[in-house]
């Protein structure tokens, strides 16, 4: 395939071409593959458990279940639009996302529950009831929560692999379905202490759970533990000129570092250091999450310089040209945060317009790049490479009133 728009780029592909093509495009529904039924049938498995409950809710707390639900979409969306103001989501189709967030709220919480009773039982009978209603939640919800989550991310592998070309992809994939797996059961823990709660109010056992749970708690748990686990399974992936026992060690160690990281979270360490009141207990989680979050933000960095590097050598080889992209915007393409500040540096010169165009612009940019390595430069890729250049060209148009220089 030839790396510019040439006249030969654009022509006709041969029907080897356009085998590849649809080779590389590899979509989910993929009925021919057993990962995809097996998605399929413990996603309704889950929706009909997880439906039960809420249900259950509705009946019995309805004004807690309706605003439980509120609250934690709001909270959902928050994440998302974290996770697209930094390009992350540029790495697949939307479906990918769906089905991780689903995969994670759904069934890993349903095939979890049963497992994490059993492991506490078990404990209850080994050791002792005390121990194992002290450090039950530690021993049980690493080893079924963080293996659920994982499997749903190795089934889309499984279903779509063509599409994780970067460890990024599979990192971000992974924080979806942590997240989902965060919203759904943060929504079941709302209901459940709404139904449970002793005064006849259904209001505070939301707030309650929104700010423990999701503003004391969301930046470090399940989301952040996802994302390290299936950094393991992305390394394992994109590093096929180590021998296999060495990807193997890297992916179980990813795995087993997610798990510790887990039971540092739900063990009972550091409780006897602080009070039991609201102040107290934030104290206990910021000391526990900042160390947890730290770790998940060097993993995310290493992910990111990975995907960088990737995405620097497809840009070099295949969309050579200045004007598409220039070589500051080329040693940015793969730093979701070098991005960000590119765009807020523009918008703080030239305004919310010029930096919403510049987002468009570099969101083109990496498409066009993340398209030309599956299918090469021509017909599928012109209409990214017309867009960069008219938006460019409006950019600049923008940039130039802003400054004073046009009228």
């Amino acid at each position: 395939m030839t790396t510019l728009s040439s006249p030969a780029a654009l022509a006709e592909p041969s029907p080897l071409d356009r085998l590849s093509a649809f080779e590389a495009e590899e979509p989910f529904f993929q009925p021919r593959r057993a990962a995809f039924w097996l998605m399929v049938a413990l996603l309704l498995l889950g929706l009909w458990s997880m439906g039960q409950l809420y249900l259950t809710g509705l009946r019995v707390v309805p004004v807690a279940a309706l605003l439980g639900t509120l609250a934690w979409a709001l909270y959902a969306r928050l994440f998302m639009a974290a996770f697209g103001a930094m390009d992350l989501l540029a790495q697949h189709r939307p479906a990918a996302y769906g089905l991780a967030f689903a995969w994670g709220g759904l069934a890993a919480p349903t095939l979890a529950a049963p497992a994490n009773r059993a492991i506490q039982s078990l404990a209850a009978k080994q050791v002792s009831p005390e121990f194992a209603a002290t450090w039950g939640p530690a021993l049980a919800g690493p080893i079924t929560e963080e293996f659920l989550k994982l499997a749903g991310v190795l089934l889309l592998v499984q279903m779509a692999r063509r599409q994780f070309r970067t460890e990024l992809s599979v990192l971000i994939v992974g924080a979806m379905a942590g997240l989902g797996f965060q919203v759904m059961e943060n929504l079941a823990y709302t209901v459940r202490a709404a139904i449970r709660f002793p005064l006849e109010n259904q209001v505070y056992p939301v707030l309650w759970n929104l700010l423990s749970r999701g503003v004391l708690s969301g930046l470090w748990t399940h989301a952040a533990f996802s994302a390290v686990a299936a950094y393991g399974i992305a390394w394992f992936m994109r590093h096929r000129e180590q021998p296999r026992g060495v990807r193997v060690g890297v992916a179980v160690g990813f795995f087993a570092l997610a798990w510790a990281m887990h039971f540092v979270w739900n063990s009972p360490w550091l409780e006897g250091w602080f009070g039991a009141d609201t102040l107290g207990v934030s104290l206990l989680l910021l000391t526990k999450g900042l160390p947890l979050l730290l770790a998940a933000a060097l993993i995310w960095r290493a992910a990111t310089r990975e995907t960088g590097a990737y995405l620097h050598a497809q840009a070099e080889a295949l969309v050579p040209e200045r004007d598409l992209l220039p070589d500051d915007e080329r040693e940015r393409l793969g730093d979701p945060l070098e991005r960000l500040r590119a765009r807020r540096a523009i918008g703080r010169t030239h305004g919310r317009r010029a930096m919403r165009l510049k987002r468009r612009l570099q969101r083109e940019q990496l498409r066009l790049v993340l398209k030309a390595a599956i299918y090469g430069r021509g017909r599928r890729t012109l209409k990214n490479e017309r867009r960069i250049r008219r938006l460019r060209e409006t950019l600049a148009v923008v940039m130039e009133v802003r400054a004073g220089r046009l009228p």
